[in-house]
């Protein structure tokens, strides 16, 4: 086996630790079938599908069996034009860089869940709250709430400065309560403030890669571990941002940071590699 694959393979596995993810992803279509968050936004899916003209739906033949088959069609990008809008994306690109926003998909959202009309916030997490399981609370309807998560997962695109939030209320997808939707209702409360913020990609940059990480010491209120985040930047353009739960509790806040340090090395080396590959230092 190549030697750089074996290496890109093994950082891929270590990066998976890494990065924050649902426990509560369906493992299937059966699965994800049975969820009504899920088929919600399925469908949105395929509405952007028909708003984009895609595809078009038609009837299968009666004497014959359906093959999936990939196509590829070729297209000049001077017919094409410039890229303006995908997948709920809002590209402006100018001479200077490209700016990426979700402002349309964020009005959307907002109005979806009833929070056109609610009062802003100008950060998106309680700084003197720490949420935690809250089992003597009242419960909530637990597909509202996965169908709010979700939606904001999706918003994480171009909207870093929630990445963290939205990744603490995504702990509590099994058995939401009050406390954790009315922090997910200020998440959402906050984007609407912000509509029009998104990521600014600049040409004028350098190849240079640079991580800047952290970690809150104990910041779990149920279990005392810490939450290591970073963001990683290629030159001046944000590319990549991490925030998991640590694995173990850290007895001191050097401890913490020694390890949030660690797993930040860890995909900068990944990174650096990938970079090597594609011949672009």
């Amino acid at each position: 086996m190549d030697e750089s694959m074996f290496t890109r393979r093994r950082y891929a596995n270590l990066i998976q630790f890494v990065c924050f993810v649902s426990s509560l992803e369906p493992k299937n279509v059966k699965e994800a079938l049975m969820d009504e968050a899920w088929i919600q936004e399925m469908k949105e899916e395929l509405d952007q599908f028909i708003r984009n003209k895609v595809w078009i739906l038609v009837p299968r033949p009666t004497y014959a069996n359906v093959f999936v088959q990939q196509m590829q069609q070729e297209f000049e990008m001077s017919m094409v034009g410039e890229l303006t809008y995908f997948f709920d994306l809002q590209v402006k690109q100018s001479d200077d860089g490209t700016f990426v926003s979700q402002s349309k998909y964020v009005k959307n959202l907002v109005k979806k869940f009833g929070l056109k009309n609610a009062k802003h916030t100008n950060i998106p997490t309680n700084t003197t709250l720490k949420l935690s399981k809250d089992e003597q609370a009242m419960k909530v309807d637990p597909t509202l709430y996965r169908s709010m998560i979700g939606s904001l997962l999706y918003l994480t695109a171009s909207h870093p400065d929630i990445y963290y939030s939205v990744g603490v209320c995504a702990r509590y997808q099994a058995n939401p309560m009050e406390s954790h939707i009315s922090a997910v209702k200020r998440i959402i409360r906050y984007v609407n403030s912000t509509v029009d913020f998104g990521i600014w990609f600049s040409k004028d940059t350098n190849s240079n890669l640079v991580c800047l990480s952290d970690a809150d010491w104990a910041g779990n209120a149920d279990d005392r571990k810490s939450t290591s985040g970073g963001c990683f930047y290629l030159g001046n353009n944000l590319v990549s941002r991490h925030s998991k739960k640590q694995n173990c509790i850290s007895p001191s806040t050097a401890e913490a940071e020694y390890i949030v340090v660690g797993s930040c090395l860890t995909q900068l080396l990944w990174m650096k590699q990938m970079i090597e590959d594609y011949g672009l230092i």
